[in-house]
């Protein structure tokens, strides 16, 4: 049976790429307006249960600031335990990647991240897995400290939460890209970002009901946001978290005040995601879209880089040397 040459091989592939490496531009505008749409359509839905008449709008500003801090910084967790640094494509993918999770099913955010983020398939599997345990172990370790300060002692049992990422890390080095110095960095950077969302979450129940026991409101929104996240089974634990924020409160504030005050912190970070999307999340030109410039006289060839992949290039054509006649 004949077989094609190498050089016809690659020079059918690198036609094949060129051609859809003219569309990419445009699949990656339009995901990003698709995305962009799919959040907007989540906040007018939030925005029609907030009860506008008993907030006190300005604590909304900083309630806002520190979602917005939460969100980049889960973004940049993502970051570094897919490349190991803060990256502007790393964080534009989780960011657009995200808005899946509203979709039915509450799966389809992190599939779609082992489909799109790099490496062997260990390395996918176990990048996406690290991420959402730590950012789990993250919020109950925070929520339960936030807890037990406020006088519910049990709840500090959740601050070894911490210790699962650390102790997992010395299974992955070696085996995956998470090493112990990989998986420590995304801890303190998720630790740091609940913090934000603890205190968008305290703010928020301000705003609605004025500023009682912060500690007990922190804690609570802490762990509901871990419920909202292993419920995978409604878009992005939607009515699994208000319950559980509101069921965890139910001693201390009035029923419509933790159900007003969920709705906003619903519509807050929304808010908040939507901010981030349009300007960390937005596509951005790859190098590799860019096409070939033409050379005068020049011949077209073909180069395969030593990551495998095939690219086309152009010959400069020889100019003839113009050098003083002696």
């Amino acid at each position: 049976m004949a077989t094609r040459a190498p050089g016809a091989v690659i020079a059918v592939q690198a036609r094949a790429r060129e051609r859809f490496g003219a569309l990419v531009p445009a699949l990656r505008v339009a995901r990003f307006v698709l995305a962009v749409a799919l959040v907007v359509a989540m906040g007018v839905v939030a925005v029609r249960y907030v009860p506008f008449e008993s907030l006190t709008w300005w604590l909304l500003a900083p309630a806002l600031a520190a979602t917005v801090l939460w969100w980049v910084l889960l973004a940049r967790g993502w970051s570094i335990l897919a490349s190991g640094a803060t990256t502007r494509a790393d964080m534009g993918l989780w960011c657009r990647t995200q808005v899946l999770r509203y979709l039915p099913g509450g799966i389809w955010a992190p599939t779609s991240r082992v489909v799109l983020v790099g490496g062997s398939a260990v390395d996918r599997f176990a990048t996406v897995a690290a991420e959402n345990v730590v950012s789990l172990c993250a919020a109950l370790a925070l929520g339960g400290l936030s807890m037990a300060l406020s006088g519910r002692p049990a709840w500090a049992a959740l601050v070894a939460a911490l210790l699962v990422p650390a102790a997992a890390s010395r299974w992955a080095a070696g085996r995956t890209r998470l090493d112990r110095a990989r998986v420590h960095r995304a801890t303190t950077n998720s630790v740091l970002a609940f913090a934000g969302y603890l205190a968008a979450a305290v703010v928020v129940q301000a705003a609605v009901s004025g500023m009682h026991e912060p500690l007990a409101v922190a804690g609570a929104a802490g762990v509901a946001w871990a419920v909202g996240l292993v419920v995978v089974f409604t878009p992005s634990g939607l009515g699994a978290r208000e319950l559980a924020y509101a069921g965890l409160l139910a001693p201390s504030f009035a029923h419509a005040d933790l159900a007003a005050a969920a709705v906003v912190l619903r519509a807050v970070t929304i808010a908040a995601e939507l901010a981030v999307l349009v300007t960390v999340g937005r596509p951005v030109a790859s190098p590799d879209d860019a096409p070939d410039a033409p050379a005068p006289g020049g011949a077209r060839g073909l180069e395969q880089r030593p990551d495998g992949h095939i690219r086309a290039w152009r010959r400069r054509a020889r100019r003839p040397f113009r050098g003083r006649r002696t």
